[in-house]
């Protein structure tokens, strides 16, 4: 049995080593989400102050759980302001990000381990330049629907909102992952939302990263419950 895993493990490896295979996977997950996306009847809450804001040239640090990241892209047509998505490099992770490029999408790879001070600077780069950044606050690895502190010190640091954004659909299945993703189903109805946030201080003590940890949480959580609560009432 031993023998027979290492075995399985030395496959997952190189399936994950081999360029043709994972360029495959991330055509078929672009198409897949796509097409449920095509296929399914949404509903938009909560946009209108983030329009008001992209009018005015106001940029926000978009977070949202990794389980419902795979809708991001889709929030708006973001042909008129620019979103900027931070992810893992992680090849799992790439898959994921695949069809951001197109829909004009930009990335920052997040390492994960070691330094990202560079993708740090990148990130609030992008907001000094009054595009938005999109982040799942508890990922790579969780713990799930918890919010760290990266997105609160980014939005700080660029003086703009941390504002929560998220997803239904009424038909999916969750994956046995770290944080049950959603995958959707296609045929459906869904709700794509984004709230309103708070902007942090710019430096904040141990205390009161906590805290806005903790007030990033609920918010998140409240939105993906609006979302859950369309989709009952309709």
């Amino acid at each position: 049995m031993n023998r027979l895993k290492r075995r399985w493990r030395d496959l997952e490896i190189k399936i994950q080593k081999s360029a043709r295979f994972q360029g495959g996977l991330r055509k078929l997950f672009s198409a897949y989400v796509n097409f449920v996306y095509r296929t399914t009847r949404w509903d938009y809450i909560g946009f209108e102050s983030y329009e008001a804001d992209i009018a005015r040239g106001v940029p926000r640090v978009l977070c949202c759980w990794h389980e419902r990241l795979i809708f991001t892209p889709y929030l708006r047509d973001w042909s008129d302001h620019k979103l900027t998505v931070m992810a893992s490099q992680h090849a799992d992770a790439r898959i994921a990000s695949a069809n951001l490029l197109e829909r004009g999408i930009g990335l920052i790879e997040l390492a994960t381990s070691g330094d990202n001070s560079t993708a740090l600077r990148d990130a609030i780069k992008v907001l000094k330049a009054g595009g938005s950044l999109g982040i799942t606050v508890d990922g790579p690895f969780g713990p799930a629907r918890q919010a760290k502190p990266g997105a609160l010190v980014i939005a700080g640091l660029a003086g703009v909102q941390a504002a929560p954004c998220s997803f239904a659909i009424k038909r999916s299945i969750r994956l046995k992952t770290w944080d049950r993703f959603v995958v959707p189903l296609p045929w459906s109805r869904g709700v794509l939302a984004v709230g309103d946030g708070f902007t942090p201080p710019r430096r904040m003590d141990e205390d009161q990263t906590k805290d806005a940890c903790a007030q990033l949480t609920a918010l998140i959580d409240d939105l993906t419950e609006d979302c859950e609560a369309r989709l009952r009432t309709r």
